[in-house]
């Protein structure tokens, strides 16, 4: 093992490795969610995506990569009618707190902030309000907290706190 983790922004060629990230993810963490669909993607269907998404400059799809395999996504998807883009974050179990979650907010800040990259004014997210962690590496990174509202997850209410962070 190289001990060494690279970034780099998602290509088509990714896709199969894409998915599996993002079912082990989905297994490790009771935090992390994904939209309805994501059950019947195909690799074509995550190839077709991530190569939408790379044409655009108000979308990211960051991997931290290991050995040859992702271990952490950073996302921003531009919030329809908004200048605003939705981050979101999700690194393996195996590597909680050792800062590749700080890693991967601080790519996708820069990428915001650079202003050849991206067309969108700052970030949102909503975070679990019991994930503790989570909330303070936002707070860590500049995001400031907006409200805190209900959301239906796993056919149950559970409260998340909404951030943001301007460019």
């Amino acid at each position: 093992m190289s001990d060494e983790v690279n970034f780099d922004i998602a290509n088509k060629k990714d896709a199969a490795k894409v998915l599996g990230l993002l079912r082990a993810l989905q297994v490790e963490s009771t935090t992390f969610t994904i939209s309805p669909e994501f059950a019947t993607l195909t690799v074509d269907d995550e190839a077709d995506n991530i190569d939408k998404i790379s044409q655009t400059d108000d979308n990211l799809i960051l991997l931290a990569w290991l050995d040859g395999e992702p271990i952490g996504i950073v996302t921003v998807s531009r919030v329809p009618g908004s200048p605003l883009g939705e981050l979101g974050l999700a690194v393996r179990k195996a590597y909680w707190h050792q800062g590749l979650g700080t890693a991967l907010v601080d790519e996708a800040l820069n990428w915001g902030w650079g202003c050849n990259y991206s067309s969108l004014i700052g970030l949102k997210l909503d975070v679990m309000i019991d994930n503790i962690h989570a909330i303070q590496l936002y707070q860590k990174m500049g995001f400031k907290e907006i409200e805190t509202h209900t959301v239906s997850k796993d056919h149950r209410q559970v409260e998340v706190q909404n951030m943001e962070i301007m460019f």
